[in-house]
């Protein structure tokens, strides 16, 4: 049995009963499991839920992100004025 498999077997199940568990009393949560495969080495799967209210846990928003390897929203180019250039990152 791979990672995948057992994910699938044994994991998922488990992880269904967390989530539903989690929306039922309003709370954030966020896991992720790196199941690799031959076919696909950065085989994630990752799962972030919000609160009641729709409002995600300090610091889950940002965590979801990394874990996504997400990039930042924005890049910015600054060209001053001695022809020095400056890059910038919003998050």
């Amino acid at each position: 049995m791979n990672k995948e498999q057992a994910y699938d077997e044994i994991v998922s199940p488990l992880m269904t009963q967390i989530i539903e568990t989690c929306k039922e009393h309003g709370i954030a949560m966020v896991a992720s499991f790196a199941i690799p495969t031959e076919e696909d080495s950065g085989l994630c799967c990752t799962t972030c839920l919000p609160d009641e209210n729709g409002d995600n846990a300090h610091g889950h928003k940002e965590a979801f992100r990394i874990l996504r390897n997400e990039r930042p929203a924005m890049n910015m180019r600054v060209d001053h004025g001695d022809g020095s250039t400056t890059m910038v990152a919003v998050l």
